[in-house]
């Protein structure tokens, strides 16, 4: 009889596969799951925006565990059923109720919860409660689910196509995607007024083609008129408590060419990819945008990003930035006042620079723009050695083009007159991006009274021998 070499082969990996499956046991009785907590808490979560599943809460879990050396068989159900606003996974299968879930012995199963809550009509965050049922063999275990719902103002690609001023400060201001200020137009935003963004915010043109933006896109004019008792908040949507300081949740606010007499006042702008980004130099005798007494933090990439720009700050700070706390690029004007920039490690280049030059892909300059710049009684200071850099073409640098008062970490020589180098302005705790200053700080009656403000950024009086920065000691 002729062998069939092939054939054999099969039968062998076949009886090899069934010898190796093990009888698998499944635990007839009720059995009791442990679980890595009874709670699945969301904290705040904004309500849904009517036509639309925005938003969706972070994935949250929780581990199902296994005690016995059976496997054990379950279902899983929301008890709220499909009216309930959360979702559930389980072993990869998602739903709101789950039949037949397999757990091997003394093995464990995550289960990945989220929520979309409905408006619920409340100017205060509501709780939203249910609870997950595990069932198995006439036992019921159950998982809690709770988070409170806030109810919000959206604006979802918002166009302000009239004169707008927003102060309503019941609820919060959410922008869905982006919001837009129409040339001509002026939007205000009043004391106390908060407002969260949406991340990663796009324009599709009419060629089909996605265009990342800000998410707010100023071509009129925006007024916020912040005070210190209600400043006005700009930071992402995301409320948890692990996203408080996180950079890169949203795309900024962007002053676009033929922006005119914009204005910042008592603003807090945080956690963004690029704080505050203006193009083009104003259209008339003012500055293209003005900032005063507001604190700008927590940026992937820029604090203030300007290009051929027109930009007057004072009493301010900008910290915390992954590239430039103020770039000023292809050339502009730029004058900081009483100012405080500060940046951590992990940098390469200074978080302070002005460019006023263009290059083609082999570095050669094609183009110089003119650029002006006045740093006054301002602390620049941060971890690496030199914090101020410059890529200038001397035949172009405008008047003023001044250091005057000011502390700097730089190892290079910067002309201007009664500047501090390298000595320590002694902030009260920079890892908490606290910048006020401490008993001996150099910064300490250090300012240039000519250039000096009557009050600091928190309105406190400067006395007769002013403090270099934003703080007055």
């Amino acid at each position: 009889m002729k062998f069939n070499f092939t054939y054999s082969l099969f039968l062998i990996a076949l009886l090899a596969i069934f010898s190796c499956k093990k009888n698998e046991t499944f635990m007839t009785s009720q059995a009791t799951f442990t679980f890595s907590k009874d709670t699945v808490f969301f904290d705040t979560v904004f309500t849904r925006l009517p036509g639309s599943n925005y938003p969706r809460s972070i994935n949250k879990r929780i581990m199902l565990r296994n005690p016995y050396k059976e496997t054990v068989k379950f279902n899983a159900r929301v008890m709220g059923g499909s009216s309930s606003e959360y979702r559930f996974n389980i072993d990869g299968r998602y739903g709101l109720d789950i039949k037949d879930i397999e757990v091997l012995p003394k093995d464990s199963l995550w289960v990945f919860v989220e929520c979309t809550l409905e408006p619920n009509q409340l100017t205060k965050p509501a709780l939203v409660r249910d609870s997950i049922a595990i069932e198995n063999n006439g036992k019921t275990q159950f998982i809690q689910l709770a988070a409170y719902g806030w109810d919000a103002y959206y604006y979802k690609d918002t166009v302000f196509t009239q004169n707008t001023s927003i102060t309503q400060t019941d609820k919060p201001h959410v922008i869905v995607n982006a919001a837009y200020v129409e040339e001509g137009i002026t939007l205000s935003i009043g004391p106390g007024v908060h407002f969260y963004s949406t991340a990663n915010s796009v324009f599709v043109n009419n060629l089909n083609r996605i265009i990342n933006v800000s998410a707010l896109n100023v071509f009129g004019t925006l007024k916020v008129n912040g005070t210190k008792a209600q400043p006005v908040v700009f930071e992402g949507d995301r409320l948890d408590v692990n996203f408080k300081d996180k950079p890169g949740q949203w795309r900024g606010i962007h002053f676009y060419r033929g922006s005119i007499e914009n204005e910042i006042r008592f603003a807090e702008i945080k956690n963004a990819t690029i704080g505050l980004w203006a193009d083009s130099l104003s259209e008339n005798a003012n500055p293209t945008l003005i900032v005063r007494n507001s604190i700008i933090k927590n940026m992937s990439a820029y604090g203030v990003l300007g290009l051929t720009a027109d930009i007057y700050m004072e009493n301010s700070v900008i910290a915390n930035c992954g590239s430039n706390t103020l770039l000023g690029y292809y050339g502009g004007f730029y004058t900081l006042r009483h100012c405080t920039l500060y940046a951590g490690g992990g940098r390469r280049d200074p978080h302070l620079v002005f460019n006023n030059q263009l290059r083609n892909d082999n570095r050669v300059v094609i183009r110089v723009y003119p650029i002006g710049f006045a740093l006054l009684n301002t602390i620049i200071w941060g971890a690496n050695e030199t914090e101020i850099g410059f890529d200038l073409s001397a035949s172009n640098v405008a008047n003023p083009a001044a250091f005057i008062g000011c502390l700097i970490k730089s190892k290079n020589t910067i002309n201007g007159q009664n500047l501090l180098f390298n000595l320590d302005p002694n902030f009260e705790n920079i890892v908490k991006l606290d910048f006020k200053l401490k008993e001996g700080s150099a910064a300490i009656n250090k300012a240039e009274l000519t250039y000096g403000l009557p009050t600091d950024i928190n309105e406190k009086v400067r006395d007769a021998q002013p403090d270099i920065g934003a703080y007055e000691f």
